[in-house]
């Protein structure tokens, strides 16, 4: 309650690694994907391969982004290969799209590879990344002559070819914030698709041409991952790998970071009385199940009639009392059929209220003596071996678990509650997480969640997801 270059492996040992996890960390722990494509797309995926890292540059600049943009278009499954020397043919078989980020050997065996991979009907795309070495892949569309060191800056971006499929309904101009390498030309045979207006030069910046039975794309926008949250930025690289790989484009000509569903769980949050770390808030970050979770304090929240409005409210604040208007709303919410979750010191809300703490929470932390009841106690940093108690959806996927977190001990907890979580950590209750007694309301209490251990923690996180989906009444 206080407050180098890569070494050269086999081709066959490299596909594994690939497959099986050297992906780098994107950043998107805790993140539901969209599992389907919007209305009106093919509901199969594509499979690519991103091809990271070289002696020039880290592996997780801008792949990492690359490949959060592609899964979240729906269309596309992707994986990471972070070192790419040395890869066959028969490595990248089983992929319908090899996204090109580093620059590859001058005549190795995985500039072969690719070269190959295309002229069996495969598609590629090249991406800034490549662009960061000397000269890029003769397969290219685009070349430059050397590494950039342009500034970044505001770059007016100019339609060529509005008609082919890429770029097809985009609008004709838009300005974006990047840098693009130095002496772009198109090769022979290639169609400009896009030119920003440079100093000297309209140059081209996305251009796709045929090699063989396949196609390849050039992008050379998306100097850093501020440059590739635009939208449009995102609409073609998702547009461009698609035509690419299948010669069609059913993705739309704008991609908007993704952001809740239209019937995400409407939540809002309670917080005050209490400090807490800002980490807290990462909990709900990510999920499209989830809409855009307000914060607001007890006071000023209850004073309004809330049923209408939120499908779940989550508690993790210290709020000693409500006024009497404010004790009716909560009532009202809690009869409407509705969700409450109360996360760790929320659970010393209204110490008075017996109400609250006996019959809807069915728990609560004793701030001092109550008859032969002790006072509660806690202690910090506690390592906590935490066990289901029983099978029920706020439970899916959680398996036993360690954790470090606060305790609390000697506790009020009704008999009429179903616990969730035990620990044998003398410094707590044996019951750590439960469904609360309340007949007219889902509600979940959850004693644990004190600081950044806890946040962190992928149980946890996953706990107090599906906490609030079946306080909402989503998960059955």
């Amino acid at each position: 309650m206080q407050a180098k270059r890569p070494v050269l492996i086999p081709a066959v040992a490299l596909l594994a690694a690939c497959l099986a996890g050297t992906a780098v960390d994107d950043g998107t722990a805790g993140f539901v994907p969209r599992d389907a494509p919007a209305s009106g797309r093919p509901s199969s995926r594509l499979h690519g391969l991103i091809l990271s890292g070289s002696d020039q540059r880290s592996p997780s600049d801008t792949t990492p982004v690359l490949k959060r943009i592609l899964a979240d278009s729906g269309r596309f499954d992707v994986r990471v290969c972070e070192s790419p020397d040395g890869l066959s043919p028969s490595t990248l078989e089983k992929f319908d799209l090899v996204i090109v980020d580093t620059g590859l050997a001058r005549g190795g065996d995985t500039e072969k590879a690719v070269s190959a991979f295309v002229a069996e009907g495969k598609g590629v795309v090249f991406t800034r990344g490549a662009f960061e070495t000397l000269k890029v892949q003769d397969d290219s569309p685009l070349t430059a002559e050397g590494e950039s060191r342009r500034p970044v800056g505001f770059l007016d971006i100019k339609l060529a070819r509005p008609d082919h499929p890429i770029v097809k309904g985009m609008v004709d101009a838009f300005r974006v914030a990047d840098s693009v390498p130095s002496g772009l030309s198109a090769r022979p045979g290639a169609e400009v698709l896009a030119t920003c207006e440079t100093e000297s030069q309209a140059a081209p910046v996305l251009a796709a041409s045929e090699r063989g039975k396949g196609r390849v794309v050039a992008l050379a926008l998306g100097h850093d991952a501020s440059a590739m949250h635009e939208p449009r930025f995102r609409a073609a690289l998702a547009r461009a790998s698609e035509w690419a790989t299948s010669g069609a484009v059913t993705l739309p000509p704008a991609l908007e970071p993704p952001g809740p569903s239209a019937d995400a769980v409407k939540a809002l949050l309670i917080t005050g009385g209490h400090d807490h770390e800002a980490a807290f808030y990462s909990l709900f970050h990510g999920y499209e199940d989830l809409d855009w979770i307000p914060v607001d304090t007890a006071a000023n929240a209850f004073k309004n009639n809330l049923r209408d409005k939120y499908d779940v409210i989550i508690m993790y604040d210290f709020t000693r009392d409500l006024d009497d208007a404010g004790k009716k709303n909560l009532r009202d919410f809690v009869a409407s059929d509705k969700g409450v979750v109360v996360l760790h010191h929320a659970l010393l809300n209204y110490q008075t209220w017996a109400w609250w703490s006996e019959n809807v929470v069915g728990g609560r932390y004793r701030l001092q003596r109550e008859g032969e009841s002790p006072s509660s106690g806690v202690k910090n940093n506690q390592h906590m071996d935490v066990s289901p108690a029983r099978t029920h959806p706020v439970l899916a996927g959680i398996h036993p678990f360690h954790i470090v977190d606060e305790s609390y001990k000697n506790m009020y907890l009704s008999p009429m509650i179903k616990p969730l979580l035990t620990t044998d950590n003398p410094t707590s209750d044996a019951t750590l997480a439960w469904i609360g007694p309340c007949e007219t309301s889902r509600v979940v209490a959850i004693q644990l969640g004190h600081g950044h251990s806890a946040f962190g923690h992928p149980s946890y996180r996953a706990l107090v997801h599906n906490a609030i989906l079946w306080a909402a009444g989503r998960l059955k």
